[in-house]
């Protein structure tokens, strides 16, 4: 008698691993060890598949799918790292970084700014090999103290906009144009502070990329970079103990302090006499 409540499984890189369904193929590889490389994944989202970074072969299907939204089926059998999948992820990755600027940025730009270049180093795609126009404008213009607007940076995975409407529901962040033309925007193109952005950092904290940064974790390490010895002037905690010894020795300041002490006793003493003498002379007592 079989069981019929059994987990259905699937063949995954030639061994059986279990799912539950409803989980995709990325999910089911992620929760095994077994490494598909993502740009436009956000566990938090909702699958996307535009990067195609993490197509895998499926048997039966001619074409590579993308592992982030094809469901996995009992019986299915995959492999994630053929010869031609890995080919076409380097060839991918170099197309990307001919449109960039730059790829290697600093890691304060934000906690996922590293996922392109890491995946550029892994899969050795920096040569240069294609050459052609790039995509994205950097938006300097936004003074904006919190985050840096650097489109030349940006790849089009739209995890910016997505976690802003998905998981903020601000909404704030939107996309305008085509192709290379494609540029991450607000509504009216205008600045962030006069959108419906509330700086709650999302935006940065997903780019792949860097394009979107924190403004104040820079600022801070390049001010740091120009003076590694400046820091912050902290407030000198007082002690008691100096006080005594500025007089020139414990016993000789507090004899000082009792002095004065007896002089504006006395002081106060003579101007309380001279003031009832006063009212006595008034009154003609």
């Amino acid at each position: 008698m079989t069981d019929n409540t059994s987990s259905p499984t699937m063949i995954l890189d030639g061994k059986e691993v279990s799912f539950e369904p409803g989980e995709t193929i990325l999910e089911i590889a992620q929760r095994n060890d077994v490494f598909i490389p993502t740009l436009c994944f956000d566990p938090r989202l909702k699958p996307f598949g535009s990067c195609r970074m993490c197509v895998v072969d499926v048997k039966g299907i001619k074409n590579p799918v993308a592992s982030c939204t094809m469901a996995a089926a009992a019986g299915m059998e995959v492999q994630t790292s053929t010869e031609p999948i890995e080919k076409f992820r380097k060839t991918l990755l170099e197309m990307v970084v001919s449109e960039n600027r730059e790829i290697e940025v600093s890691p304060l730009r934000g906690i996922a700014s590293q996922e392109l270049s890491l995946l550029v180093e892994r899969y050795d795609a920096n040569h240069g090999r294609f050459q052609g126009k790039k995509s994205g404008h950097s938006n300097f213009d936004d003074k904006n103290p919190f985050i840096l607007r650097d489109y030349d940076l940006c790849i089009s995975c739209y995890r910016c906009v997505r976690v802003c409407a998905e998981q903020e529901g601000d909404y704030a962040i939107s996309v305008m144009n085509r192709g290379f033309q494609t540029q991450i925007t607000t509504e009216f193109n205008g600045d962030l502070r006069n959108s419906q952005c509330t700086f709650c950092g999302q935006c940065v904290q997903t780019c792949p990329t860097g394009a979107l940064a924190d403004k104040k974790a820079l600022r801070n390490s390049f001010l740091s970079t120009l003076r590694p010895d400046l820091e912050r002037k902290k407030k000198k905690p007082r002690s008691r103990a100096p006080r005594a010894l500025c007089g020139g020795g414990g016993e000789r300041g507090g004899e000082k302090k009792k002095e004065k002490k007896k002089k504006k006793k006395k002081i106060f003493c003579v101007r309380r006499v001279n003031f009832l003498l006063l009212i006595v002379s008034k009154i003609g007592v």
